[in-house]
């Protein structure tokens, strides 16, 4: 309840302390087995085939495959993409190598993470950079495709965000946008989408695909908050990796919140 209570009436201070509880991640010296911060996402109790992964890749399978739902609808063919908000560099990791884009460029607000990216994740073409999703730092018409994962439900001023995503796009370039939000603002928050005038080319609710992968996952995700979070903390981070932790028989949660994908083309 405290959760949503900030998020609708002081969405500057709950982005400030999620921001906080990042940065503490960032410091704690967490290894590789943390490259993903999202929730996830899986369509294999649907009847859909597993994704074929490299072994190294199999302990990330839920929230990578989230990457993979949000990047298979776009020409990543002599690409150059962006990422927003590109965390640990997981999906930017993953993406370069499945999907081959000629450039991708991970931003994100923290230096930690920036520097951990520029550590783990080296190969031709990628790059990791400090910026501010509400301020980016590049020429007009600089990508093909812009990226972003289960972040924006923390930045203070979407509208700043969403039209820097349409200045940096080149003319018909991807804007492949995830993320949740609660029951009652998800209109509000399409119509914020619709109004950035851009073409709508896919729009889908993901929200029990992403329940389903949190359930699978959740084993692995309270293995991580028990291995690198002090105790006294531990509530905490529980809830903001949504986890459930009352029984051991409960299940993850979104706390009333709804996942939506899209796919919008600058025209």
């Amino acid at each position: 309840m405290l959760n949503k209570v900030l998020f609708h009436q002081f969405p500057t201070l709950k982005s400030l302390l999620t921001r906080l509880q990042y940065e503490f991640i960032s410091m704690l010296g967490v290894r590789r087995d943390v490259l993903f911060m999202n929730f996830g996402y899986t369509a294999h109790h649907e009847g859909c085939e597993l994704l074929p992964l490299h072994p190294d890749d199999e302990i990330h399978r839920y929230p990578l495959q989230l990457y993979h739902h949000v990047a298979k609808h776009a020409d990543w063919t002599n690409a150059d993409a962006l990422e927003v908000s590109s965390g640990r560099g997981g999906g930017a990791s993953f993406i370069m190598r499945y999907f081959k884009p000629r450039s991708y460029i991970g931003v994100d607000f923290s230096h930690k993470a920036v520097e951990f990216c520029r550590q783990h994740h080296q190969m031709e073409g990628l790059r990791f950079e400090h910026g501010n999703a509400e301020n980016l730092k590049f020429p007009d018409s600089s990508f093909d495709i812009v990226v972003n994962v289960e972040a924006s439900l923390y930045y203070p001023n979407i509208e700043k965000f969403f039209g820097h995503v349409r200045r940096v796009l080149k003319p018909g370039g991807c804007f492949l946008y995830t993320d949740l939000r609660y029951e009652e603002k998800v209109e509000d928050w399409r119509e914020q989408v619709r109004a950035l005038g851009m073409k709508i080319a896919r729009e889908e609710e993901i929200t029990e695909n992403v329940l389903k992968a949190m359930e699978q996952d959740r084993e692995r995700r309270i293995h991580l908050v028990n291995t690198y979070i002090p105790a006294i903390l531990r509530k905490q981070f529980y809830h903001f990796a949504g986890l459930d932790m009352t029984s051991p028989e409960a299940m993850p949660h979104l706390e009333k919140r709804r996942y939506w994908y899209f796919v919008l083309q600058k025209i």
